[in-house]
């Protein structure tokens, strides 16, 4: 079936304009909290972004504020979000706007991709959302909806698929009346209607365009990429309390989870650093926790320093307090509550 552009981009953009959901970056459009939003929606939820949207633009309220900060205050503002590489290039890219454009974010996305941490996808996000810019996007939202409306048989993800995509978005917001409306709508689309699975073809504005739909074959479109294989691993977590309360953390060097604080560990496997040497292990018990493909099972122990802490400079004793001020995993929350050392409400 031949793609309408024309008619399939106004039905877009009046299906977003009766139907999209009232979230806190579109109360003004203001350039830093659309970017901002798109960071954080990376891999991630809408509705667990919303959690962390109002407090970290709170936090750091414009760019100045952002490229002002230290990596420690971001990442801990990010805290519990995962992908934590994202929160360091959001800093980094702020600091690139202050030096290089006076603070203000460029609209035009040739300038927007020469910011550390933005790529083609952002930067269309940001200058059709931000500043109304004709900029094509796609992310897995976009592209599996070319892929039905276009009936392409590619693997989710392939090469092929996506440059698909990217060229039948660039002729889409070339006809579009409101860029903002139209890539937002699509996006839109992907997210509440045309699901990777269960569908709702009955309610989709584009059904009598979708090629996939037409042939029933909305649920083989786009095809599966194989899945990666998942890694079952046991690591144990030791808890070492001083005589003034505070605890043992050590900051992680490792590309996972670079520069967050964590609790010492019997296992190097996903942690950089050897392991610790203790004494008196007392098991406090054991929870689950998933990160990318591995799906762990942490083991609290209560414990002692068995000699010296060997590498000082990545270790550091601290309070509950300041935990809440430093960056760490969600893990580290979990094993904190799970010892009593945290409120069940605490992040």
């Amino acid at each position: 079936m031949p793609l309408r552009p024309a008619p399939l981009a106004r039905a877009v953009e009046r299906w977003f304009e009766a139907h999209q959901r009232p979230l806190p970056w579109r109360r003004t459009y203001q350039p830093y909290h659309v970017w901002v939003s798109e960071v954080m929606a990376q891999q991630t939820r809408i509705e667990v972004v919303l959690r962390y949207f109002g407090p970290f633009v709170e936090r750091f309220p414009d760019l100045q504020a952002l490229a002002g900060a230290s990596a420690d205050e971001v990442a801990s503002q990010w805290s519990g979000l995962g992908y934590y590489r994202r929160a360091r290039m959001l800093r980094e890219g702020a600091i690139d706007v202050v030096e290089r454009f006076g603070g203000s974010l460029p609209k035009n996305v040739e300038e927007l991709q020469s910011i550390a941490g933005i790529g083609r996808y952002t930067a269309g996000a940001i200058a059709s959302i931000a500043f109304g810019e004709r900029a094509p996007i796609v992310d897995g939202n976009i592209a599996r909806i070319v892929a039905r409306l276009k009936g392409i048989d590619e693997p989710v993800g392939s090469a092929e698929l996506m440059r698909q995509a990217w060229k039948h978005a660039e002729i889409l917001v070339g006809t579009c009346g409101m860029p903002r409306d139209f890539n937002q709508g699509l996006m839109e689309i992907g997210a509440l209607i045309c699901k990777p699975a269960n569908a709702r073809c009955d309610v989709c504005p584009l059904g009598a365009m979708c090629t996939a739909f037409q042939q029933g074959r909305v649920g083989q479109l786009p095809r599966p990429r194989a899945k990666a294989a998942t890694r079952s691993m046991r690591i144990p977590l030791f808890l070492i309390v001083d005589g003034r309360g505070r605890i043992l953390m050590r900051r992680e060097s490792g590309k996972l989870m670079g520069d967050l604080f964590h609790l010492p560990h019997g296992d190097s496997s996903l942690l950089s650093g050897p392991a610790l040497n203790v004494k008196n292990g007392n098991a406090l018990g054991t929870f689950r926790h998933t990160v990318t493909t591995r799906r762990i099972e942490f083991e609290l122990i209560a414990a002692q320093l068995n000699d010296s802490i060997g590498d000082e400079e990545a270790y550091r004793w601290v309070t509950r307090d300041e935990l809440a001020r430093l960056p760490h995993p969600s893990y580290v929350s979990k094993a904190l509550r799970l010892a009593g050392r945290l409120s069940p409400s605490s992040p």
